[in-house]
């Protein structure tokens, strides 16, 4: 009876928690279509599209889930709070405004990686507590959350390969003067040495 009743706890949140997920699955996709706007007076680009949220009832029964089921769930509203300060940081020290591209592109692939989470977790819920699937026609969020992540991923790897460090950061001296100098005070340091080295000691 026990397991029977902590059977039937699980698949009444499960059902509830599914509505949640599927809500958060809708916002991250649209997070990461994002059109943005550009504000006539600054010419700076802002976002149109809200933060995605989740929330959860107030005594939800978590003992009936598994624990790792129970943390992946839980940890959610965390992961939110990682991506938006993760932005905001980007935001204050990036490339900045007008268009604030790095902000941009680390807010798509934040949430298309909470988006693609939602959806594992969506259809786990399906698979052991037997959730009905949200019908969602040719829509194939899991596949497209998947692409934005291979994109950005391919488009960061490709901009590291192609960076150069600005002037400041380069040497004004090429390679060869330097050794040259670093060699010459070799010299004149193991000279100096051998100079103190035959003065006379004065107590």
């Amino acid at each position: 009876m026990a397991r029977w009743n902590k059977r039937a706890e699980a698949e009444v949140l499960a059902f509830s928690l599914a509505t949640e997920l599927d809500r958060l699955i809708s916002e991250c996709w649209d997070v990461m279509h994002d059109p943005q706007h550009e504000d006539r007076e600054t010419g700076i680009w802002e976002a149109t599209v809200a933060t995605p949220t989740i929330s959860f009832s107030d005594q939800p029964k978590w003992a009936s889930f598994p624990k790792r089921l129970h943390y992946r769930i839980r940890a959610l509203p965390n992961k939110i709070d990682a991506a938006v300060r993760s932005c905001a940081n980007i935001g204050e020290y990036g490339e900045g405004p007008p268009y604030y591209g790095d902000y941009f592109q680390e807010r798509e692939i934040r949430f298309a990686w909470i988006g693609l989470e939602s959806c594992l977790l969506r259809q786990e819920l399906t698979d052991k507590y037997g959730v009905e699937v949200l019908e969602r026609g040719q829509w194939e969020p899991e596949a497209n959350f998947r692409t934005k992540i291979m994109q950005i991923e391919q488009q960061r790897q490709t901009d590291k390969v192609a960076w150069q460090p600005p002037d400041f950061l380069r040497p004004k001296v090429d390679i060869a003067d330097l050794e040259k100098r670093r060699a010459d005070l070799g010299v004149a340091l193991d000279a100096a040495q051998e100079r103190m080295a035959r003065a006379p000691q004065w107590m």
